[in-house]
């Protein structure tokens, strides 16, 4: 592990919509890594983790659609999971990649799997940080599930004046009004790249529609039948006092431990342990940076 890589870039990459934001680590002749937030996060999430990785990596840590400094998808119309997942392929266009290291955590690594799965040639290894896949949804929630995406849509398409929080009450909200808390320093990580200053006030950077989660709607035995095509070397980190919120995800980890390329363990802390406690995930992704299991492909 390094210390001490805290110089950074950053990047406005241009894309169909708008641009993506990024922030850039290392040199570009290096070892690739795109790193890819949770949903209402950004790019500031990894800022701590990065002087814990090896130094011969370039890491790009974007902003997705809707987040911190990129541009929101298109007004009027539902956020749609696939769009999420083909923003992928646009920053690596955008970068002139063929190929990285994918690195997500939660949703970052929800839509990270689902590419990985239909473009597996251009990931070479997978790096989940309390991720695995977007969880099923049971027949039973399916239309309360749609309609509330409708919902959150046409709210948002006509409530346009943004609400305004002092400094102090945008850091507590981060700290403290999430499904995981954050600690001083892991909030104060987010907060550069999660308001805009008006007035003396802040507005959140991210995109209203985000409050209804972003899935697929697929069943379970969908979402299984994606998870059985992963064919690439990919390591699942989650966090211990999580997994067991999550009994979708015990069941299909357990459906898929047969799989030699996919290897998981286990660390102390909540889900932005990460963030919270970089040091603790680091060794994990070190190691398997450093490990020479091969793709299936």
């Amino acid at each position: 592990m390094m210390e001490g890589k805290q110089t950074c870039e950053e990047l406005k990459l241009s894309v169909p919509w708008g641009h993506i934001a990024a922030k850039a680590w290392g040199l570009s002749t290096d070892r690739r890594i795109l790193a890819v937030h949770g949903t209402s996060d950004n790019a500031g999430t990894f800022t701590r983790i990065i002087k814990y990785l090896p130094k011969n990596c370039y890491i790009v840590c974007i902003d997705l659609p809707g987040h911190g400094f990129s541009s929101h998808f298109t007004s009027g119309i539902p956020l749609n999971y696939f769009s999420y997942v083909l923003s992928i392929y646009h920053v690596l266009n955008a970068l002139k990649w063929d190929t990285c290291i994918y690195m997500g955590h939660s949703f970052g690594g929800h839509i990270g799997t689902m590419f990985s799965i239909l473009y597996p040639k251009m990931i070479e290894k997978l790096i989940l940080l309390d991720s695995l896949i977007s969880p099923p949804t049971s027949n039973k929630e399916l239309v309360s599930r749609l309609r509330e995406l409708c919902d959150i849509t046409i709210k948002a398409n006509t409530n346009k004046t943004p609400r305004l929080y002092t400094k102090e009450e945008v850091l507590y909200a981060l700290r403290c009004k999430r499904i995981s808390a954050l600690n001083s320093k892991a909030a104060e990580a987010l907060y550069e790249r999660a308001v805009t200053k008006v007035n003396g006030l802040y507005k959140y950077n991210r995109d209203v529609r985000l409050n209804v989660f972003v899935v697929p709607y697929f069943s379970m035995n969908q979402s299984l039948t994606c998870l059985k095509e992963i064919s690439i070397p990919c390591i699942i980190i989650l966090s211990d006092s999580q997994i067991e919120l999550f009994k979708d995800m015990s069941y299909m980890l357990k459906q898929i431990l047969n799989n030699y390329n996919i290897s998981i363990t286990y660390v102390i802390g909540n889900h932005d342990v990460h963030n919270n406690y970089p040091e603790r995930v680091a060794s994990y992704i070190c190691n398997f940076l450093d490990s020479n299991i091969k793709s299936k492909l």
